[in-house]
């Protein structure tokens, strides 16, 4: 069953189209990789997506219903969440009051029902002996499974995730892949994901989009993605 569809979204800057027409589908329990270069594309495509940003044309639609034009906050409750490719956790507080905060916002749980599903979101991104922190004290790579656990607190059914992986060491970028492998069969989670990492996008997603220049240059499955000829010539140069 499609999820999330996005149908001929563009987006203009002035006299720059940073979009043009992008169309494809999530599945629901599916993970999409969304790649390409710097300038692609890809950010903006998640700030409309997620409501920070207002396309030019196009529609978005969650489980068949358009979407397009309501609030972050709004987006959030109907099962949106996003991810930063700068992490921005409230740091004065612990671990976890930041994700029982999100618990709060996104359900509406009671203060102690939100806290129980706050302790069970952290255990699971590997930051139970963290909790009581504050996460302005944590380590680059323990912000980033923080800023996962913010995106699980608000109980979502797709979340968007943005180069979560940027400026990790190879064994915690191992780490935060196989933390998501975990939770999105846990939580029946649906994936979009931004990630310049080839190899971990391959190694996650069902299907890629690659974006060129606010184009849509492909679109397939790992394999396909691999092998396009368009794709080897941008990332590789025309003779690949």
């Amino acid at each position: 069953m499609t999820l999330l569809q996005v149908d001929a979204v563009s987006r203009a800057f002035g006299g720059l189209k940073a979009l043009d027409s992008i169309s494809f589908e999530v599945q629901e329990g599916a993970c999409l990789g969304l790649m390409g270069a710097n300038g692609a594309g890809k950010t903006t495509l998640f700030s409309i997506i997620a409501g920070h940003l207002a396309p030019s044309s196009g529609t978005i639609r969650l489980d068949g219903r358009p979407i397009t034009g309501k609030s972050p906050d709004a987006l959030c409750r109907l099962g949106i969440a996003r991810s930063f490719q700068i992490v921005r956790p409230f740091r004065a507080l612990t671990v976890l009051e930041n994700v029982k905060l999100a618990a709060l916002f996104g359900q509406g749980l009671t203060d102690k029902a939100a806290e129980t599903f706050a302790r069970g979101i952290i255990a699971d991104c590997d930051l139970a002996d963290r909790m009581d922190e504050d996460a302005g004290n944590l380590t680059l790579a323990a912000q980033k499974r923080l800023e996962l656990a913010r995106c699980l607190g608000s109980r979502p059914r797709i979340i968007l995730l943005d180069e979560v992986m940027a400026g990790l060491t190879p064994p915690e970028v191992a780490e935060v892949a196989d933390i998501l492998t975990r939770l999105k069969a846990r939580y029946g989670l649906t994936i979009l994901i931004v990630e310049h990492n080839t190899h971990v996008v391959s190694d996650l997603a069902d299907r890629i989009v690659v974006l060129h220049y606010g184009v849509k240059l492909a679109e397939g499955t790992p394999d396909d993605i691999v092998a396009h000829a368009d794709v080897q010539a941008v990332y590789f140069g025309e003779e690949a």
